[in-house]
């Protein structure tokens, strides 16, 4: 019974074919749409002398679901 309760999750995950799916939906031009108007913004900001701006603009950058994406992107 042990053996078969550790062979129980072993297997081809189904997962992996609606994951290939999503991860073929993302639309790649708006995600990098976005993230280059949030570092232009943050350029501008820096540039202007609005640090707070600048380091709160940054905050949302590094937390940005899209710019993870973007990161890990192949």
């Amino acid at each position: 019974m042990a053996i078969a309760s550790l062979k129980k999750g072993f297997g081809k995950p189904k997962l992996i074919k609606t994951t290939n799916n999503a991860w073929k939906a993302i639309p790649w031009t708006k995600v990098q749409r976005k993230i280059f108007k949030l570092q232009k913004s943050i350029f501008q900001a820096a540039k202007s002398g609005q640090n707070a701006k600048a380091k709160r603009l940054q905050r949302l950058l590094v937390k940005s679901y899209y710019a993870r994406l973007l990161a890990v992107r192949l």
